[in-house]
């Protein structure tokens, strides 16, 4: 963080992906960033997509995209690929990925939700 800038005036949040099936995943941060999140979650609610600015501990600021998936794009949101970090050798074979055989060749990539129409 920046020198004259205390925790509570930075956007502080971590986001801690699942391992694998049915572990946790987490969101931490101070005051701040849960409301910059909450903002971003909010405004995706009223369009389709939303960013927040946050900081990790290491004071390196990232954007946390939100997107929301309409009741009617369940293939779309089957198709992606799972969101475990855990990778079994040199390359993400997606083992977890369960909804393959669909139309649309999955698992996608999540950037795929930037293509939507």
């Amino acid at each position: 963080m920046a020198i004259g800038i205390t925790f509570k005036d930075e956007k502080c949040l971590h986001i801690y992906a699942q391992e694998f099936p049915h572990d946790g995943a987490l969101i931490v941060g101070n005051k701040l960033a849960l409301l910059e999140l909450r903002r971003a979650i909010d405004e995706a609610l009223k369009g389709r997509e939303s960013k927040g600015h946050l900081t990790a501990s290491d004071g390196e600021g990232y954007r946390a995209y939100v997107f929301r998936i309409e009741d009617d794009e369940r293939e779309l949101f089957e198709s992606l690929e799972m969101p475990y970090i855990t990778q079994y050798g040199d390359v993400n074979s997606h083992m977890y990925f369960v909804n393959g055989g669909k139309e649309n060749k999955p698992p996608n990539p999540i950037g795929i939700l930037w293509e939507r129409k």
